[in-house]
């Protein structure tokens, strides 16, 4: 809903800058940042649709072939690497059991963004926001949140096309116990400081090369 609000605004703007102009001038800054900004959030939506069970689970198209991927503490640098952390969470389920007929139909998960914040800088982005995973046991059941965390994710633009350069991922609660031996010893985003802060940088580079040391 919110990304429709946007696109309507974006219509708008560029309706009353086309009436304005007397001459096709380039479209102002803020306005293709305002498009862009809008582009990224529709790319997450896209993305975390991927966890869906209906749906392809094709993670590793969003990033770019240099990208890299950290959850938890767990680093994947590459688009092979990318592909095989990701093989690991598609693939380690047991796969449908039979069920009744007259069952009552299992709950389906999803995904949900909150406080999305969005820089452009040109060709290059970096987004931040909070991620909540919803679940019920049963479709009659009532649902909880499993898990949830936030995110800080650094794109570029390539070809038309944005695509993840850095991807860091922290679960803040409902993370399972057998990832605690790789989960950082210091916040992702240290208490005080802006999550679109250069003063975050560091954090990410100590980081670099840090993990499990295993086939991904």
């Amino acid at each position: 809903m919110k990304s429709v609000f946007s696109l309507l605004a974006i219509v708008a703007a560029l309706g009353l800058w086309a009436a304005c102009s007397q001459a096709p001038t380039a479209a102002p800054p803020e306005l293709a940042s305002l498009v862009e900004r809008v582009a990224i959030e529709e790319f997450f939506y896209d993305y975390y649709a991927q966890f869906r069970p209906d749906s392809k689970h094709d993670f590793v198209s969003f990033f770019a072939e240099d990208g890299r991927l950290e959850v938890n503490g767990m680093v994947a640098d590459g688009i092979e690497e990318i592909k095989a952390m990701y093989g690991m969470v598609v693939g380690g389920g047991e796969g449908e059991k039979p069920k009744d007929e007259d069952a009552i139909p299992e709950g389906v998960s999803e995904m949900m963004l909150t406080n999305m914040k969005i820089d452009v800088q040109a060709d290059t982005a970096v987004a931040t926001f909070l991620w909540h995973s919803i679940r019920s046991d049963l479709l009659t059941t009532e649902g909880k949140i499993t898990e949830y965390g936030r995110e800080r994710t650094e794109l570029v633009k390539r070809e038309g096309r944005w695509l993840i350069s850095n991807r860091v991922v922290l679960t803040e609660g409902g993370m399972p116990e057998s990832l605690l031996e790789y989960y950082p010893k210091e916040p992702l985003c240290p208490a005080g400081i802006s999550a679109l802060s250069p003063a975050w940088m560091p954090v990410l580079r100590r980081r670099r090369g840090t993990g499990p040391d295993q086939n991904r």
